[in-house]
């Protein structure tokens, strides 16, 4: 059932500032259970680090999404911790070892695009990178477009070929993340031709009315 970001475009489920919730499980219950949502929904959550954290994982992977958002990942020991949870999580649930993919968010630390270290064998679950211009342009304080220079600013154009090019030598995929739940029609077209001109292999949605546009 594990999906990842194999092919095509995802909408994501944005739980990461209260992941831990029963307000967000229900959001996420209740996401899920559209139909065909299972397969094409990643759930973003924070790096988990404690007991309390891992029992509120353990909720979520019991709702049997196809894959977890690690948002603002940092490095490789970042997705192996969240590797590790998830093994005790499908334990506990008798779920098959490996069965929920990770993919790693990047672009709220800037210190994943100066590591080089390679993400390839960090994980058998690991899907996918997912990079987030948002992120990377708060985490910057740059713009995303350079106004004086006419072009795209430089962090964000540094930061998106490496994660293309990241994702490319450890053998994953790699999408970029919609900045604008708003985004309709031409413009979220734009965003989807802008990708795959950079190298993504596509987009992550926030709505299910924009994954309804692009996928129609």
């Amino acid at each position: 059932m594990r999906a990842g970001l194999a092919g095509g475009s995802r909408v994501i489920v944005d739980l990461s500032d209260d992941w831990m919730t029963e307000k967000a499980w229900s959001a996420a219950r209740d996401f899920l259970n559209r139909p065909r949502a299972q397969a094409l929904t990643l759930l973003r959550i924070r790096r988990p680090d404690d007991d309390a954290e891992l029992e509120a994982l353990a909720r979520l992977a019991a709702l049997r999404p196809s894959s977890f958002v690690l948002s603002a990942c940092r490095n490789a020991a970042d997705i192996q911790m969240l590797d590790v949870m998830l093994r005790v999580a499908e334990a506990e649930h008798g779920f098959d070892a490996g069965s929920i993919a990770i993919v790693a968010e990047v672009g709220g630390e800037p210190e994943f695009f100066l590591s080089p270290n390679s993400l390839r064998g960090m994980s058998q679950r690991l899907q996918g990178l997912l990079f987030n211009t948002q992120a990377l342009t708060e985490a910057t304080a740059s713009e995303a477009f350079n106004e004086a220079a006419g072009r795209v600013a430089a962090p964000l154009l540094f930061a998106r070929a490496t994660a293309v090019l990241k994702a490319h030598e450890a053998g994953l995929s790699c999408h970029a993340l919609v900045g604008d739940s708003t985004l309709s029609g031409d413009s979220l077209r734009l965003w989807q031709r802008t990708g795959h001109a950079d190298g993504f292999a596509g987009v992550v949605v926030r709505t299910m009315a924009q994954l309804t546009e692009l996928t129609a």
